[in-house]
Parts: C-alpha cells; structure tokens; sequence
C-alpha cells in the first residue's frame, strides 16, 4: 500500500438558498431560507512540506465560494446562493481547485448546512496525468 497525502480545509459562509421544486413534505426549502454552508475540501499533495500552504488555501477558498452568490440585499445581509444546492456548490468548489491546482490531484469536497447536512462530490484525476 502505497502512502498518500492531502491537506484537508474548511471554510464556512453564511448564505441564502432555496430549493424552487421542493414539493411535500418538504415545501417549506422553496422558500429562501438561512444556513452557514460548511466546506469541507481534501487536496492531494506530492511531499510533506507544505507543497500547498493550507492557510493561503483556505483564503482562496473562502472567496472562491462567496464568489457563487450574489452579494446581500443590505451591507451587513447574507449572501444569495439562490437554487444552488450543496452538490451543486461543491462541484464548482471542485472545477475551480481543479483549474488552480492542476487535474493531477484527488480532490474530494463536501459542502454542508450548517455543518450537518449536505452533499458533495470526489475528482479522481486520470492515472496517466497522476504522475505529473
């Protein structure tokens, strides 16, 4: 078995969402409604010697995921993630880490409500570009 690293980052964000085609019993989720969105991301590295500096990481990540909301209604409001659900929010997380970082690393992301509940997705970059 082979070793292998990642480093691992959570940045949270207070948000509006809605879910517009929640039916019963869950009718209430098309109503805009408030959470803190948790998320949670792993990103492999080659070596142990901070190849990706987590604090810097975490800064980009921050603004990267406030970036896929439209900015509050007054100063001190919460963003508008508008019908994006949690998977959704992680598969741009994953889009945008893959673009900065390279596609020849693993990355797993999950985004939750509140820190609870939530979903997310994994890129398992091709074995040929793993190497790079």
């Amino acid at each position: 078995m082979a070793l292998t690293r990642h480093i691992h980052v959570t940045t949270q964000v207070e948000g509006l969402h809605r879910w517009p085609d929640a039916g019963p019993p869950d009718e209430y989720l098309a109503a805009s409604h408030r959470h803190l969105f948790v998320a949670s991301v792993e990103i492999s590295v080659e070596h142990s010697d901070r190849e990706l500096e987590i604090n810097a990481v975490a800064r980009w990540l921050t603004t990267v995921l406030g970036s896929f909301a439209e900015p509050p209604d007054r100063p001190d409001g919460p963003l508008d993630f508008g019908a994006q659900s949690c998977e959704h929010l992680a598969e741009r997380l994953v889009a945008a880490i893959t673009e900065r970082y390279g596609t020849h690393r693993r990355v797993r992301c999950t985004v939750a409500e509140d820190g609870i509940l939530g979903g997310g997705v994994q890129w398992d970059p091709d074995p040929a570009e793993a190497g790079q």
